[in-house]
């Protein structure tokens, strides 16, 4: 038995895997096992893997099937009390575990600890964006994530028995499985989160979720399956009945954004009209997807208005919180 166990699912990464993997066995956490679960590469990535001399690595291949799968697959073969989850193309910080594990630890009602991450592009050099954030309400993980994802994937670790007790990943998403994994879990477990950037995500032109990736189109209706399937359940919890239509204001924003960058701008304009329709306020929902186009295009691109920004959402989720908005 190992105290973590760290799925890297990966697809033709070969250039990236590397850092990844060297990454996770250079925690400050030595009890670990690193399983790569290679969805069908067709790269040089088994050669990769059988020249990495740790005995804490495990190479498991299956045919491709996506990452839902491939981390499924991972995290059933998987001996740890923990699971982590790091992608392929990116890289942690030495002192993740040694930060997140004490969360896990100190409370079994806590399934999920999570950090933030910054972004890196191909060759490693750092970008303002950030990912992971606090919840937007506080004490109210499932409202908040309803609202918005606000989990970084790439620094999160899991108690495993969560997973076992929900039944792990969708496999029939092909993107988004993270955000319906964390909203099923928010129904019965706590989250924590570390304040601190302990990965970077790398961006580079094969992220499955970039705006022009062959895939964007059903990623996209995955996210809107991701909420879709969620409020179909019955016996809703009030507080999710209750931020219903902000949650899909939010969902159809982040869909026409995503188009904007793509420059797909009738889609984008279908995307923000949804929006408009489903919002409680439709000027509030106008001006919001207004100032979330500024800036990303903007300000969001500089390394003093993504500091800026968290100022201002902090301040915000404070003011939501007293509000019990």
């Amino acid at each position: 038995m190992v105290k973590v166990s760290v799925v890297i699912p990966t697809y033709n990464r070969a250039d990236y895997l590397p850092a990844a993997v060297s990454s996770v066995l250079a925690q400050t956490c030595r009890d670990i096992e690193v399983i790569i679960v290679d969805d069908g590469s067709t790269d040089a990535t088994q050669d990769i893997v059988c020249a990495i001399q740790d005995t804490r690595v495990r190479y498991v291949q299956k045919e491709h099937a996506g990452v839902s799968a491939a981390l499924n697959w991972g995290w059933h073969v998987a001996r740890g009390e923990f699971i982590g989850i790091v992608g392929s193309d990116d890289v942690w910080l030495p002192n993740l575990l040694e930060e997140l594990l004490p969360r896990l630890e100190s409370d079994p009602n806590i399934g999920v600890a999570y950090a933030r991450a910054q972004r890196i592009d191909a060759h490693g050099n750092l970008l303002p964006q950030m990912l992971g954030a606090r919840e937007k309400f506080a004490g109210y993980t499932l409202k908040s994530l309803l609202y918005g994802d606000f989990v970084n994937p790439i620094a999160v670790v899991i108690r495993r028995k969560c997973l076992e007790a929900i039944g792990g990943y969708d496999e029939s998403l092909l993107g988004n499985e993270d955000w319906d994994l964390w909203i099923r879990l928010a129904g019965s477990y706590r989250f924590a989160y570390c304040d601190k950037i302990l990965a970077y995500y790398r961006v580079h032109p094969q992220n499955l979720t970039q705006s022009r990736s062959a895939y964007n189109a059903r990623l996209l209706q995955d996210r809107i399956r991701v909420l879709e399937k969620f409020y179909a359940c019955p016996n809703l919890p009030p507080e999710a009945v209750a931020i219903k239509p902000f949650a899909f204001r939010n969902l159809y924003q982040d869909i026409g954004l995503r188009h904007v960058t793509a420059h797909r701008w009738r889609d984008a304009v279908n995307s923000y009209v949804r929006s408009i329709r489903v919002a409680p306020n439709p000027l509030a929902a106008l001006l919001r997807g207004a100032r979330d186009v500024i800036y990303s295009f903007g300000i969001g691109k500089t390394y003093w208005g993504t500091r800026l920004a968290d100022v201002w959402v902090a301040a915000q989720n404070r003011k939501d919180a007293a509000d019990n908005f």
